[in-house]
């Protein structure tokens, strides 16, 4: 099976989150100009596009991105498509049937349009403190989602705390429910609370 990327592209002027850094990309060197090569300079938040939190986004002695766990975001993951217009919740989710070390993204409305071309949408789809403490409980190591953020500071909370990886703004508009192989590798940012990711992925066999 093919690899499928669910990385949403980093572009000049794509959403991101209100009080984060937006996102500057500009040609600093062009060979049209004369110079030997094209240099691009970028400017932007760790949070911005597909990327990973680190513990350190919300606990004040958590761990960096260089000391997340990879092996939480490489393996097989769940791609749960959620009905619900406003949450994940537990009652939507609770009849999955999830072992200890499992991964789960979830697909919800956020997907239904290309929202990292459109301005922030602050009523998006985001999960609920009931769903993140069943997947903690069931044992659950990585939670993606197709928006720039999980969800309320309970949420994450709950997740980090319990060394659960989150994987925020995944690009799932063509990705069909099911389950899939992952890779998931954010950047190597030393003392950052967060780094953009690229993801791939590939359908398992029936």
């Amino acid at each position: 099976m093919s690899w499928l990327d669910l990385t949403t592209t980093i572009s000049d002027g794509m959403a991101y989150w209100p009080d984060n850094a937006p996102v500057h990309i500009k040609k600093t060197l062009s060979i049209a100009a004369g110079d030997a090569a094209n240099v691009t300079e970028m400017s932007l938040s760790v949070h911005t596009a597909t990327h990973v939190d680190a513990p350190l986004h919300f606990l004040a002695d958590g761990d960096d991105i260089t000391r997340l766990d990879l092996q939480t975001l490489i393996g097989p993951a769940l791609v749960v498509e959620i009905q619900h217009e406003q949450f994940i919740t537990k009652a939507e989710i609770e009849h999955l049937q999830l072992e200890s070390g499992s991964r789960v993204l979830f697909k919800t409305r956020n997907s239904r349009r290309e929202w990292a071309t459109q301005p922030f949408d602050p009523d998006f789809v985001r999960v609920r403190a009931d769903a993140a403490t069943w997947l903690r409980d069931r044992g659950v190591v990585c939670v993606g989602v197709d928006y720039l953020s999980v969800g309320p500071a309970d949420t994450h909370h709950i997740l980090l705390e319990a060394g659960i990886s989150i994987i925020e703004g995944l690009a799932l508009q063509q990705l069909e429910p099911g389950e899939y192989d992952m890779i998931c590798l954010p950047l190597k940012i030393a003392g950052a609370d967060g780094a953009p990711a690229r993801v791939i992925a590939r359908k398992l066999p029936a």
